[in-house]
């Protein structure tokens, strides 16, 4: 992450307000910064979730493999564990991504569709 906060502050170089004499804010190098925040938490959380699943995942399988052709019933029950798990994994990445944002971006749905309704 630090090569990324380096490398902006190396090409971005805050200016020198003339009359103030202090340095004006870039808002380039900020969202840049900011950025790059997001390229490496989106990777991270990736890299994350995936190892994490992928064990869960493997562990079913063994499961399965272990069970007998015949028993159906288990091998349902390991299957449908297994896409509950994905809908799991759905709904944390959901909530991890929108965090405390989410009532807003519903209301702000909500609203779109109040004012839809009018026209």
């Amino acid at each position: 992450m630090d090569k990324y906060k380096n490398g902006a502050k190396k090409k971005f170089k805050p200016k020198l307000d003339q009359q103030t004499g202090d340095y004006k804010a870039n808002p380039f190098s900020e969202s840049q910064n900011a950025l790059a925040n997001a390229t490496f938490s989106k990777k991270e959380r990736d890299e994350f979730f995936t190892e994490a699943f992928s064990e869960i995942l493997v562990e079913l399988f063994q499961q399965w493999i272990k069970t007998e052709p015949h028993c159906t019933k288990e091998r349902e029950y390991l299957y449908h564990v297994a896409m509950g798990l994905g809908s799991v994994k759905e709904r944390l990445i959901q909530i991890e991504t929108y965090g405390f944002n989410q009532d807003l971006l519903d209301y702000n749905r909500s609203q779109e569709g109040d004012n839809n309704e009018g026209e």
